[in-house]
């Protein structure tokens, strides 16, 4: 039977958290040309009731096809929710262009799909959202009588701190720096949150490459490449393929556990084990790197095996003081700083 899409579709109507949660995920910083397709495709596979129809169906269509479904489920349902909303509708487009420069015309077309999102964002769907969605809740307001959406951006996000629009991109190969880099910037007076720093840790140096190779055709916002030192393979190959507005750094000292201070080490390990024996200086300053001595103090005392993230933690809960940044630490900092 061949289906007129326009009419004879039935759908269920999406509810608000529904809603909320496609919205967070159209707009966090994501590649377009996956994140459009996944949600969309997600949208229709989901709600569309009659006729059926597959993922490898929806890949013979075209973007148009996708837009028109996705714009009817999603708008009318929020009308049912809003009946007396006179919300227009709106484009994300000129937000992910922001950050993205977006070639192919398939995925620009579904970046054009209008959609009520005001609604959702002023509802009390839910009281805590995360920082993409108050970006773009505070966008609204300004938006309107300043049409230059970068410029309002950059007030919004200097303001409120929203992070949002990203305007540099990290990438690092694990959480400790996911964890640390943004705190001892802070207490260096430069806030990654106002100044729109995003940290993505890839899970390792094997990653780096192949996920630098595929952002630097499509952002067009500088990155900054953290490595270890036992990274330098990789590091050249960066380098050998580098645009010339980004910038790749390998850590000199080992990792980035070994460029942190032994006094935030020791005051990290209190804060973790308040009534447990301290490590001595001798214990920390051994000719291991830091994570290998730590892991020794860590089964020496019972406490198993030692992990990073949950010590990353207790050092991000000690930094008070910019006298914990080591050289090493203000050069990675200003690295990011003056890109």
């Amino acid at each position: 039977m061949n289906y007129n899409f326009n009419c004879d579709i039935k759908y269920k109507d999406m509810k608000a958290e529904d809603i909320f949660l496609s919205l967070d995920r159209l707009t966090r910083f994501k590649n377009p040309e996956i994140k459009y397709r996944r949600v969309f495709y997600d949208i229709i596979l989901k709600y569309i009731m009659t006729p059926s129809i597959s993922k490898h169906k929806l890949d013979e269509k075209n973007a148009a096809f996708i837009v028109n479904i996705v714009e009817r489920i999603w708008n009318n349902s929020v009308k049912k929710i809003f009946p007396k909303s006179n919300a227009e509708c709106f484009t994300l487009k000129d937000l992910d262009s922001l950050q993205y420069s977006i070639t192919d015309e398939y995925t620009q077309e579904l970046m054009g799909a209008k959609l009520n999102i005001a609604d959702i964002l002023n509802s009390d769907i839910t009281t805590k959202m995360p920082l993409n969605l108050i970006f773009i809740k505070k966008l609204f307001n300004e938006y309107q009588s300043n049409k230059n959406i970068a410029e309002a951006g950059k007030i919004i996000r200097n303001k409120f701190a929203t992070l949002f629009p990203i305007e540099k991109l990290i990438l690092t190969e694990g959480i400790t720096e996911e964890i640390l880099l943004p705190k001892f910037s802070e207490i260096l007076g430069y806030n990654f949150n106002q100044n729109g720093i995003y940290i993505l840790a890839t899970g390792g140096k094997s990653k780096v490459l192949s996920i630098y190779a595929e952002l630097k055709y499509i952002l067009n916002i500088p990155v900054f490449v953290l490595l270890d030192n036992d990274a330098e393979p990789v590091y050249n190959d960066v380098l050998s393929v580098i645009r010339p507005q980004d910038r790749a750094y390998l850590i000199k000292s080992g990792e980035f556990e070994d460029i942190l201070s032994k006094d935030l080490i020791l005051k990290s390990f209190k804060e973790m084990n308040y009534d447990i024996q301290p490590p001595t200086q001798e214990e920390l300053s051994a000719k291991n790197n830091t994570c290998k001595s730590l892991d020794i103090i860590w089964k020496s005392r019972g406490l198993g095996e030692f992990r990073k993230a949950p010590f990353a933690k207790a050092v991000y809960n000690c930094l008070n003081n910019p006298s914990f940044a080591t050289e090493e630490i203000y050069n990675i900092i200003n690295g990011i700083k003056n890109l």
